[in-house]
């Protein structure tokens, strides 16, 4: 099941809040878990097993740690996790080309089986968030959860299943055993969802219908200026994709009485590359901070020690993306340009114009989200030469083998607008206003409503297009 579809919106999300709000506080983790399990076997009932082996896994070894632990028991705990997460991610991504290959050192039901392995919904988030629950109950952060309920919940929080974001336990600890709802709560977690649900619908969506084609065409087969227009259109789309679903998550955990952490302060504002990370996807990057980077600089190398341990940290975040060449380079990239900053280009920056230092930023960014996007290195090289017109091969298509282009949709124009004018702090400046004002507060409610009958109708018309995280 998905957020943006009509299942979800029109029967399943009334169904449960209904049930939800009239339910006592106590009842309420048990019919959070039962809607979970349902959102999550709609779409992948098959891989299912693997979280629930998961859970009661870590629910065990959480008991385990919090009375005289035994030394193998946390060690045992991450190699679970991350090889279950590791092993998935191979598998998928390589299958027959990795550990199939050997296929006369297995027995032909196992080549088999291993070939239909699909990656299990959310395993990326649920597999950080045991991580970090483990190490936490090992360090005395928290206790660890005595109620299997309350643990399952936590785990299986259909909100965060997508993409996140990676809510850590001790956010959650209090809230898990009988959430309470407070009417103000649920109407501002309503506004979020349906401010998420439009910048999915009318912004990444419809900046897709561009981008995904001229990617998906040879390179020099559109003009430099289309091949701009999608660059820039991906970069915003992937940021209207991802925060979408997180604005969604945010608030439908919100309209249940909990609080999730923030994902995104206005990333594109960003006046260098450290400044971006501060700003995006923060539950992960604030993740491997606490528990990749400071357990490594307490081992620190002397002199390169520190630039050593954020290379290798974004190596790591890379490759939690997948376990691909073109993952991995972008992720060094980004820890490269963190590296020369702290030894000497934050220095000059802070003495320059910051439009230059906003420039700089968004030039790694975008860049760098071209390896991200492209589907190998070749085609990296290929399109930077194409966007600066040096790209020799030009190819000549029919209008029906490169439509939507080469016309460019007035939606798309207004979304890359729109797009372009968010990703500025308009929020931040409009909502203290709203917040104080009750006639500015039904307008943005009216406003908010329109957004989502559109949305909706967008929706019905379009082909569905999942989130781009939710592959992670």
């Amino acid at each position: 099941m998905n957020f943006v579809t009509a299942v979800f919106l029109f029967l399943f999300l009334p169904f449960f809040l209904i049930t939800y709000f009239f339910a006592q506080p106590r009842w309420r983790p048990v019919i959070g878990i039962l809607a979970s399990l349902l959102f999550y076997a709609w779409g992948d009932a098959v891989n299912l097993i693997w979280i629930l082996i998961l859970i009661l896994i870590n629910y065990w070894l959480g008991q385990r740690l919090d009375s005289k632990p035994a030394k193998w028991i946390l060690p045992f705990g991450l190699l679970v996790n991350i090889g279950v997460l590791v092993a998935f991610k191979m598998f998928v991504t390589y299958g027959d080309n990795f550990l199939l290959r050997y296929g006369d050192l297995l027995p032909a039901r196992a080549s088999n089986w291993l070939d239909t392995l699909t990656f299990p919904l959310g395993l990326s988030y649920i597999s950080f968030q045991l991580i970090a629950y483990l190490l936490d109950v090992r360090k005395g952060t928290v206790k660890s959860e005595k109620s299997l309920v309350a643990f399952a919940f936590y785990i299986l929080l259909f909100p965060k299943l997508l993409v996140g974001p990676i809510v850590r336990f001790r956010t959650l600890a209090e809230q898990l055993s009988a959430p309470t709802l407070n009417p103000q709560q649920v109407a501002d977690g309503a506004r979020r969802f349906l401010l998420g649900f439009a910048k999915k619908i009318l912004i990444a969506d419809t900046l897709a219908k561009v981008v995904d084609a001229v990617f998906s065409l040879p390179v020099g087969s559109t003009a430099p200026l289309v091949g701009w227009l999608a660059l820039i259109g991906y970069t915003l789309q992937i940021y209207y994709d991802f925060s979408g679903y997180t604005d969604m998550a945010i608030g439908l955990a919100s309209m249940m009485g909990l609080r999730f952490t923030e994902n995104f302060n206005n990333p594109y504002i960003a006046e260098g590359v450290g400044d971006f990370w501060r700003r995006w996807h923060i539950s992960l990057s604030s993740w491997f901070r606490d528990y990749v980077f400071y357990p490594l600089e307490r081992m620190r190398i002397p002199v390169i020690g520190q630039s050593l341990n954020i290379l290798i940290v974004f190596l790591l975040t890379g490759l939690w993306h997948g376990i691909a060449i073109e993952f991995a380079l972008w992720g060094l990239i980004h820890g490269f340009f963190i590296v020369i900053e702290n030894l000497f280009l934050n220095r000059w920056l802070q003495n320059t114009f910051r439009p230059i230092r906003h420039v700089y930023a968004l030039a790694v960014i975008m860049f760098t989200w071209l390896i991200f996007r492209a589907p190998d290195l070749n085609y990296v090289s290929d399109f930077i030469l194409f966007l600066f017109g040096k790209y020799q091969e030009a190819y000549q298509f029919a209008f029906s083998a490169t439509s939507p282009l080469p016309f460019i949709e007035p939606s798309f124009i207004i979304a890359f607008a729109a797009g372009i004018l968010f990703a500025l702090p308009v929020g931040s400046f409009i909502q203290p206003r709203i917040d104080k004002s009750l006639p500015l507060r039904v307008v943005a409610d009216v406003v908010l409503l329109i957004l989502f009958v559109l949305s909706v109708g967008v929706m019905a018309s379009s082909q569905f297009l999942p989130g781009i995280y939710e592959r992670f």
